[in-house]
């Protein structure tokens, strides 16, 4: 009970924050990060342990915006090579370029490095990971970046909602190793939208 209050209160200052957007979107963002802060609060899903958990008290995000929800158009590499991604604790995994993705944000013009994991768990088989940092990145946001999973397109025009930005497990367990966002994946603007620390 304690949790569904929270979720309810949330809901209604979310409501009130985000007042003029489309009602249909604005649900389809609160179910996301209702859907979240359940898992987080979960003591058999969430990234914390035991103790870290008994002082949770939710996911902190930006106002919903829809200006960050942005239509990119997808230019697809063939055939690139597996390389290893830096890792967090230096660690690496096997990942290849999928291509890269361009966008209009704010009236500027963007480029971002979509990844693709050589190893996947079966739920995420059909996905490709954006990771990025912006101005935020360490401020408002965790240092190590912040994740975008996107579908496969089965088109080269592609739905990238920064809105739905969060940020990666080892920000709150050293347990997990986490992609560390590529150079080239560094926007020089401000991102304020999703997860926020």
């Amino acid at each position: 009970m304690k949790f569904i209050n929270k979720i309810l209160a949330g809901s209604i200052l979310f409501l009130i924050a985000c007042n003029g957007i489309d009602q249909a979107y604005l649900d389809s963002i609160l179910s996301h990060r209702n859907s979240t802060n359940h898992t987080f609060f979960n003591p058999q899903t969430t990234p914390f342990d035991t103790i870290k958990l008994k002082s949770f008290t939710g996911l902190k995000y930006f106002e919903v915006n829809a200006n960050y929800k942005v239509t990119a158009t997808l230019t697809k590499y063939a055939a690139m090579p597996d390389f290893n991604l830096p890792h967090s604790h230096n660690a690496t995994k096997p990942y290849k370029q999928y291509g890269k993705i361009t966008f209009n944000l704010n009236g500027n013009s963007y480029e971002l490095t979509v990844l693709e994991a050589v190893v996947k768990k079966e739920e995420y088989k059909n996905y490709l990971l954006i990771c990025f940092t912006d101005l935020t990145t360490g401020v408002e946001t965790y240092a190590g970046g912040r994740y975008l999973d996107i579908e496969i397109p089965k088109t080269n025009l592609v739905d990238i909602d920064f809105n739905l930005a969060y940020h990666p497990y080892c920000l709150y367990n050293s347990n997990y190793t986490c992609p560390i966002p590529p150079k080239e994946n560094k926007l020089n603007c401000r991102i304020e939208a999703g997860e926020k620390l």
